[in-house]
């Protein structure tokens, strides 16, 4: 599945037939039967199938569309594995593929209770699209049991000051043609709590200045605008990266145009690319478990230090583009749990 300029179409596992479910299920829609017992995306509807999933993918940002399109082939080869179509399948199906993705395989763990319920309400996302676009008449999702979620826990790593700090001066002390870019990306990473899609889709033409402050708007989910203030060493280790690349490049910085962070070939960097840095970082900084550090750790440790270091909850909502306070406090919570555990007061009076 690709969505990029032109709308290509979207295709999952061969699904099979079932005329006997389709018939018990008393479709009013004329096209619910014959979309049922198609195979695949093909049949006298298939096509229109088809085009409505490719729809909604292209409506998605890039990662996020990437993201549906893995949920959507999970649950298309899950309904073939069990024999049962995905315009057939009822909430005892939906029920199943939870519990599936948290139970997982021999060949594959389980997904985490978070991970489980995204990946549900994606796929509940493409029913109620389809019920809106006349193809379909039930969402099996809408009332299915969705893995609990405990709101104030989160299972992400992050780092206190002085790792991140360790994290920042590795960077700064790597060698190469990326020297500069890696040191300005991880500092925006850590100093600003931006996630990885949002570095990964950066524009030069998103820095600025307002009032005097030098600022990054950053696109977040649902393609909302957040302005940004970049602090003194995260401007000045972008400055440095962009004059070097200006300089490649035979031009001044200010006719730089393009991704902000760019390889050598001039693309954006990728998600991938940023994940193996920030791994590679945290070897060479000699932090215990560098596997566990990732883009989204570096978010979690900025959220964490502003947390510890006073931030209101506010403006760390603002700041981290959480639609829901309780996200941000979720983080909050986590960085201060083992402090304020009632245990520390109880040990004090029983010595």
């Amino acid at each position: 599945m690709a969505v990029s300029g032109s709308v290509t179409r979207f295709q999952i596992p061969p699904q099979p037939a079932d005329p006997a479910r389709t018939a018990s299920s008393g479709a009013a829609h004329s096209g619910a039967g014959s979309l049922a017992a198609a195979e695949g995306w093909h049949g006298p509807h298939g096509e229109e199938l088809g085009q409505a999933t490719t729809a909604w993918l292209a409506a998605k940002k890039p990662t996020t569309r990437e993201a549906y399109a893995r949920d959507l082939r999970a649950w298309g080869a899950f309904c073939a594995e069990r024999g049962v179509h995905v315009l057939t399948a009822r909430k005892p199906d939906a029920d199943l593929f939870g519990a599936a993705l948290q139970d997982g395989t021999a060949a594959a763990p389980g997904l985490s209770a978070t991970s489980a319920a995204r990946r549900m309400a994606a796929v509940s996302s493409w029913y109620r699209y389809l019920v809106a676009c006349g193809l379909h008449e039930r969402n099996p999702f809408a009332a299915a049991e969705r893995p609990r979620v405990d709101r104030d826990y989160s299972a992400t790593a992050w780092l206190d000051e002085a790792a991140a700090r360790r994290i920042i001066q590795a960077a700064e002390a790597g060698v190469g043609a990326t020297r500069l870019r890696d040191a300005a990306m991880v500092r925006l990473m850590l100093q600003l709590g931006v996630r990885v899609s949002e570095v990964c889709s950066l524009q030069v033409a998103a820095l600025g200045a307002t009032r005097g402050q030098r600022t990054v708007t950053v696109r977040g989910k649902g393609g909302k605008r957040i302005e940004r203030a970049l602090p003194p060493s995260a401007a000045d280790a972008l400055d440095a990266y962009l004059a070097s690349r200006a300089a490649r490049a035979g031009v001044e910085p200010g006719a730089l145009s393009g991704p902000l962070f760019a390889t050598s070939s001039g693309r954006a960097v990728d998600r991938g690319e940023v994940f193996r840095l920030v791994r590679r970082l945290a070897q060479r900084a000699g932090l215990p478990q560098p596997d566990a550090v990732t883009p989204h750790a570096l978010r979690h440790t900025f959220a964490t230090i502003a947390t510890e270091r006073g931030a209101d909850l506010d403006d760390l909502q603002d700041a981290m583009g959480h639609a829901d306070p309780r996200t941000t406090r979720r983080y909050q919570r986590a960085a201060r749990r083992l402090e304020r555990d009632p245990a520390h007061l109880v040990a004090a009076a029983l010595g």
